[in-house]
């Protein structure tokens, strides 16, 4: 009986090892991450620890580095920097504002190995020109304004011509979902699929922003200067795609939106849509299909540093 048992024990903890050697875990094509544009801002000068001399005594440097750690190719110009919390004329500067001379290229996956983030430093010389009473201490900010894109992707929506009736072997009509998410600040955590009649399928998304830095509208950058602009804050650029169809226009409908794209509020950094689709000449079989939503935007972010202006007697 002993001997029969411990065959018994040896044959479950075979098949055990064999169930757990061919589950599969889930992957993303996508690199990830939360962060987009990264900046930070330093002063370079002969004084050295963030110091300078005043009375037009001395030249130094304003450096803001900024590295793209997202998955989104920012362009030449589509970086703005507008130097914040300082008086431009104290400080010779001026045109407060720069763009980016260069492409910041996104970050890309080959196997395992993920690409070094790109970078590029934007300069301006100064000079300060008053003659301080005493040595003083300011705050030296900069407004970093650019422009991003999200990708979500869920690689498995579950469509078939008969939404409702006997459920389907294949997939699920009615559950959460996974998504996957590009690098960047905003990202997709929430997506439900649902039944919503007999040939048409509901979805609802909800996107957060999980960085400091607020959204704006995506052509933002044409005002001219990174500040706060009340008009164009908190609203983002919205298209909701099957990819393997030609005709998401036709039958995807979101509301709030020109049929499957347009400009969505931000509420409490939080981005949701609703959006149904027409099923009615799709095959009767159920499949899994992929959806993609792209969120485009101008994402502004701001960096400070403490500065110690030397008086020189």
């Amino acid at each position: 009986m002993k001997k029969i048992l411990f065959i018994l024990l040896i044959s479950l903890l075979l098949i055990t090892a064999c169930t757990t050697g061919t589950k599969k875990t889930p992957t993303s094509g996508f690199v990830g991450g939360k962060e987009g544009i990264v900046s930070k801002i330093t002063v370079e000068s002969s004084s050295a620890n963030n110091q300078v001399l005043d009375d037009n005594k001395e030249t130094f440097n304003i450096n803001i580095n900024l590295e793209n750690k997202g998955e989104y190719t920012v362009k030449e110009g589509e970086s703005m920097v507008t130097l914040d919390g300082i008086n431009y004329n104290a400080f010779q500067i001026p045109n407060p504002t720069k763009l980016n001379e260069v492409p910041l290229e996104k970050l890309s996956k080959e196997a395992d190995k993920v690409s070094t983030a790109s970078q590029t430093i934007i300069q301006y010389d100064a000079r300060y020109l008053p003659n301080e009473d005493a040595d003083r201490t300011l705050d030296l900010a900069a407004n970093v304004c650019y422009k991003y894109e999200t990708i979500a992707r869920v690689k498995d929506l579950c469509l078939r011509k008969q939404v409702t009736g006997i459920p389907s072997t294949i997939c699920k009509v009615d559950e959460a979902k996974v998504s996957e998410n590009s690098g960047a600040p905003l990202q997709v955590t929430t997506f439900v699929q649902r039944p919503a009649g007999e040939n048409k399928v509901s979805v609802y998304i909800e996107a957060v922003n999980n960085g400091k830095g607020v959204l704006y509208t995506k052509d933002y950058l044409s005002n001219g200067k990174c500040v706060d602009n009340d008009k164009d804050k908190n609203k983002v650029y919205a298209k909701v795609e099957l990819t393997e169809f030609q005709n998401s226009v036709n039958v995807v409908k979101c509301s709030s939106m020109t049929n499957n794209e347009g400009q969505l509020n931000v509420i409490q950094n939080k981005v949701s849509l609703s959006c149904t689709i027409d099923t009615s000449g799709m095959q009767d079989n159920a499949f899994e299909t992929p959806l993609r939503v792209t969120f485009d935007y101008v994402y502004k972010d701001g960096i400070t540093t403490q500065l110690k202006i030397k008086s020189v007697v």
